[in-house]
């Protein structure tokens, strides 16, 4: 069962990014104004691939609200799922409880499936409260306090955006190389989150999990790192410079691996909650 879950969302996501790769195409981790999908009755943002499978959700089918619990969640707030609405995908984990005598008793969690409807989908959902606007980058200054506070050691200059782990520093052109604000700090936000996989802080080796397709791994981390940080700071998400040059890697990466998807998306969450956390 678990590995259905894990072949059901795979299967989202490569849909997406093989439409991307036909043509002109908006993904839903780009997005215009940030918000992360929350539980309406916990007010809790989802994180790692539910954030991804539920801004999939939201785009495929047309949904502005960001708000989504299960048909209990909604019937215990007074709401009610219209008749023939079809359900989404929520992902929950579960521990594992080793039978007795199996010899391995490490703790393991289990992904299991939930199914959430969104506040478009109910009648009588509480009233939201007023969406973000989409941010017009009117106080750059308060991203660039998030970016100092971090203490991350950025330079400016050149053609390239990229992170130089032996230098252990970040490059990034100049601002006004960048045709919009937004793209400046959607680059930021990816060169970030390879930094805070540096030894001494994440440590995040993906060789071992992904072999020689470990650097397409560690490219979509920092793109759906970007995104999800995006999304908390209010800011629109671009995507990065070299994005399109990816994609292809990224469709063969998780048609080979069903579970590549939840290992970025979460590896993806601990590097933006990291860096909050700074």
């Amino acid at each position: 069962m678990a590995q259905d879950i894990h072949q059901i969302v795979t299967d989202k996501i490569i849909a997406t990014l093989e439409a991307g790769e036909a043509g002109p195409w908006t993904y839903p981790w780009h997005r215009t104004g940030g918000s992360l999908p929350v539980n309406a009755k916990t007010g809790r943002a989802y994180r790692g691939i539910n954030t991804l499978m539920l801004w999939c959700e939201a785009q495929s089918r047309g949904f502005s609200d960001n708000r989504w619990a299960t048909y209990k969640q909604w019937a215990e707030m007074g709401a009610q799922v219209r008749r023939g609405e079809r359900s989404s995908l929520i992902v929950f984990f579960k521990e594992y409880e080793p039978r007795e005598g199996d010899g391995d008793t490490r703790k393991r969690w289990v992904a299991r499936a939930s199914y959430g409807f969104n506040a478009a989908q109910v009648e009588g959902a509480p009233e939201a409260g007023e969406p973000l606007p989409p941010s017009e980058w009117l106080l750059p200054e308060i991203f660039d306090g998030f970016v100092e506070r971090t203490g991350a050691r950025v330079l400016h200059g050149g053609d390239a955006a990229f992170y130089q782990p032996g230098e252990d520093r970040i490059v990034l052109p100049n601002r006004d190389r960048f045709s919009t604000a937004h793209g400046y700090a959607s680059t930021a936000l990816h060169e970030l989150t390879h930094w805070t996989g540096a030894k001494g802080r994440l440590d995040r080796d993906l060789t071992g999990r992904f072999r020689s397709q470990a650097y397409a791994a560690e490219e979509l981390v920092a793109e759906l790192g970007a995104a999800f940080l995006a999304a908390e700071l209010g800011l629109e998400a671009e995507p990065h410079p070299t994005h399109a040059s990816y994609i292809g890697s990224w469709i063969k990466l998780l048609r080979s691996d069903p579970k590549a998807i939840f290992t970025a998306a979460s590896a993806a969450s601990r590097a933006a909650g990291y860096l909050t956390a700074l």
